[in-house]
Formats: C-alpha cells, structure tokens, sequence
C-alpha cells in the first residue's frame, strides 16, 4: 500500500564534502533537518540551503516542485521518500566517524605542556575538592531569594581549564542541540565523546550552575579525563611530547635499546624502540646491558663486533634518556624500576671472563715473541 501522505528530502552537502543536512517537502510544507554533530561550516550550508527553498517556495512553487528545483544544483542530492518527517530528522541524528574526527583533531595533540598539566591537576584532586559546597540561596529579608550557586576549589577549576588548554572544550561541537553522551556502565568514553561531555559541561556551566557539579558526583568528569589521558598516550607526537610506551609518562626521549647474546653457533639479537621517560627508559638500558654483558661474548663475532657495538649504542642512547626530567604522572600503567646500576649486578661481571682471556691470550703472546 503506497503512502497516502508521502514526504520526500534531499541530502545536502558542504563545499568539502561533508554531509550538512536534509531538506523535507510534504504535500504543503518545506522544512530542514542540520546534522546536530556536523561543523558549523556545514551548518551554515544547511541553513543557506533552507533559506533558498524557503525563498522558492515562497514563490508559489509547490513542495514536491521546490525538492526538484534544489536536486539540480551542485552539493544536493536526488530526491528520495521517507516514511514520515522523524525519519529523515534521525537520519540527521547520525554521528558519523568524520564527526569524531573532526573533533579530534581540535585537540592540541602538540602541546606537550598543555597535556602534562591536565594529568597533574586531575591527580591533584583531592576529597575535598571533589565535595562541593553551595553558597547563596538565602532568603532576604525584603523577600528577595538569593540563587544559590557552586563553590568549586581552585583544584577543580584548575582542572576546568587544564581541558580547555588541551582543545577539550570544543568550538565545533554545538553542545546546545546535542543531548549529553551517556556514561557506559564501564565508565568509558570514547575520545570524541568525551570532547563532547567535556564541551556540554564546561559550556554549559555558564549558563546552568552545577554542570561541573554534577559531572564530578557521577564520574563523569573522571570518564573525561580518563579518555583523553589514553588517547594521547596512542598518539605519535614530537620529541618534547612523546609519552613513554611503557607507563604513558611525559616528558619521553625517542630511543632504542638493544641485548645480544653470542653462542658458538648461534647468536641472538633483541632491541626495544619507542618513546622512553627517565625511569622506565633506565630500567630497559640497565637490562639489556646486563644481559649483554653476562651472555654476548660466546662466539668470535660476538666478542669482538656485536656485543661491544651493543655495548656503544645502549650508552649512546641512555644518555639521551639521562637528559629527561623525572617524567610526569603516567597514564598507561605502573612504571619500570630500574633496579640497581649495572656496576652492582653480578652477571654484568660475567663480562671479566672474555676480556681476562683475551688480556691473557694477548700477554701469552708478547711472552713468547720476546
């Protein structure tokens, strides 16, 4: 059975290719859907659009007529039916991974200091912080009533602003005509839903008091910051930036460090690559250069070429490490121990046997050339 009373749209897009929205006809209105998660390039698009099928209409063409008119233009799409209007407004509801990306790339994922702060106001946070009191409230005498209003601590607000420094807090995000993402049960969010919470809560405490209040008593404020911790820690970023692959501690050198073990037959090689901080990247040089130490020396090649060369290279780059500040809170996981100096690790002195024997071999020839 065909629809007595069908509605038709067409898909409007932006100069760049994004999806901006959706004019509808029925058989006597013309309305628009923008896409509530789109840019606001692409919002001015939709409303651009709207304008102009408002305009033709507004002529004496006909709904139906007014969608044929828009599909011949460059940027619209054919004319397609719906069920109903609240069809075509859920396909406006969409979130697509353009939309994530989009957001995400607002992050200032460059700013090593920005996101070194974040980590260390959020850790800051204490009890205290996160029990917030209300003032005003209070009824005056000449009948006027006071609103009341938050009292956050100088800890939370420096959090408030640690997400702002980071690009958390989006202008391209339209947080008024978009609900609050839900907090999952697992209190994730993904990182682009969290720039969405984090942009709804510290805008929207500008104009409703208690949004940061309400986002700390239900976790999430934590979800945020949780989120956006993890997301840097993945991304590749400079030398001043990096965040150790190991704890996702800041500031992090761009170094490898190699073991070697030499047998008579058969030699081993083993190296680890990747953004270090000073603990976790003295942890790694102390064990392999033991390693090396007590088993690269079993073969002649060994001895001579590839331990010593392993030796030479795991300096170079643990200096390079040495040179880092203690890193910054990490956001991966526990951090290495480094453990004792290598100069206090017995097996390092397994080392003493190969070079004995070539100091003897080498004394033992000069005494019979003499």
């Amino acid at each position: 059975m065909s629809n007595p009373n069908p509605v038709h749209y067409v898909p409007l897009t932006a100069p760049d290719g994004e999806l901006a929205g959706y004019i509808w006809a029925d058989a006597a209105a013309v309305g628009w859907f923008h896409r509530p998660a789109g840019s606001s390039s692409a919002y001015r698009t939709a409303e651009e659009w709207h304008d102009r099928a408002r305009e033709l209409h507004g002529r004496g063409l006909a709904p139906r007529g007014v969608l044929s008119m828009l599909s011949r233009e460059p940027g619209v799409g054919p004319v397609t039916e719906a069920p109903d209007v609240a069809a075509i407004e859920e396909l406006a509801r969409v979130v697509t991974p353009a939309d994530d990306r989009r957001l995400l790339d607002g992050l200032d994922r460059d700013n090593a200091d920005a996101w070194r702060e974040l980590g260390d106001a959020f850790d800051a946070l204490t009890d205290e912080d996160r029990d917030i009191k209300w003032g005003g409230g209070q009824k005056r005498a000449d009948g006027v009533q006071h609103v009341a209003y938050p009292l956050y601590s100088e800890g939370l607000r420096r959090v408030v602003s640690a997400l702002e420094g980071v690009g958390a807090v989006s202008g391209e995000y339209r947080w008024m005509g978009n609900p609050m993402p839900d907090l999952p049960p697992d209190g994730r969010l993904s990182p682009a839903d969290a720039i969405r919470a984090a942009t709804t809560t510290v805008r929207g405490e500008r104009v409703c008091d208690g949004m940061i209040a309400d986002a700390v008593k239900d976790g999430l404020l934590d979800a945020i910051v949780a989120s956006l911790r993890a997301w840097y820690a993945e991304q590749p970023s400079a030398a001043p930036g990096n965040m150790c692959r190991f704890c996702g501690g800041s500031p992090a050198a761009d170094v490898t460090f190699r073991a070697h073990r030499g047998l008579v037959i058969l030699m081993g090689f083993k190296k680890t690559d990747g953004p270090m901080c000073f603990t976790c990247g003295l942890a790694v040089y102390r064990a392999y250069t033991t390693h090396t130490l007590c088993q690269g020396w079993w073969s002649p090649l060994s001895l001579f070429v590839f331990a010593p060369l392993t030796l030479v290279r795991n300096l170079l780059a643990v200096r390079r490490v040495k040179r880092l500040p203690a890193p910054g809170p990490g956001t991966l996981g526990p951090r290495y121990d480094p453990g004792v100096p290598v100069h206090r690790r017995p097996r390092a002195y397994v080392a003493l046997v190969p070079a004995l024997w070539v100091l003897f071999m080498i004394v033992t020839g000069l005494s019979g050339a003499v």
